[in-house]
Order: structure tokens, then C-alpha cells, then sequence
């Protein structure tokens, strides 16, 4: 699995409606700590998951973190899913209820 960091891309700077797009057309689920993708106008437009950083990285919390995140992403591997995720949860909702 590959990962596109849209900072070090020449996409930097573009909309949130232009990353779901952007991951739509290249089958990739969206990685963001941007609250605004949890709103109902980005969320439905999302066809292959979204995972949502919900508490900042830390030294402490990286471990657990990263387990959690590799975790939601083996349950949107089957589903396309938002998975809101923390070092200690993982939260998996539909992308459209």
C-alpha cells in the first residue's frame, strides 16, 4: 500500500472537494485530522472510506495510534467506512447514514 501527503504533492493547496475527488479517482481512502471532512457534503461524496484523526499525535501515543489506524484500515479494506480514530478507539460509522 502506497500513500499519496498531498504537502509534498503538486495538489498542495487544492480544495477538500478536490482530495475526495482525487482519492476517488485513484481508489484511496482519505487520512485527514481536517474536521471538515466529517461534515455530510464531503462525507457522501467519499467512495473508498475516510479515517479521521480525532486527537493529536504524540511520542507517548504514537504506538497505540498507529496500531489503530492499521486496524481501521483492514475494516475499510471490506467496507468503505469512516473510522474516527484515537490512540485508545476506533469508531467505525457509515459514510452516508
Amino acid at each position: 500500500m502506497d500513500i499519496v501527503w498531498i504537502p509534498e504533492m503538486a495538489y498542495r493547496g487544492i480544495s477538500d472537494k478536490e482530495i475526495v475527488g482525487l482519492a476517488n479517482s485513484n481508489g484511496r481512502i482519505v487520512l485527514t485530522g481536517d474536521s471538515d471532512f466529517l461534515g455530510m457534503n464531503l462525507r457522501r461524496k467519499i467512495e473508498y472510506g475516510l479515517i479521521y484523526i480525532a486527537e493529536p499525535i504524540r511520542k507517548d501515543n504514537l504506538v497505540r495510534f498507529s496500531r489503530n489506524i492499521v486496524r481501521a484500515l483492514e475494516y475499510l479494506k471490506r467496507k468503505p467506512l469512516m473510522a474516527i480514530v484515537t490512540s485508545t478507539t476506533i469508531e467505525l460509522h457509515p459514510l452516508v447514514p
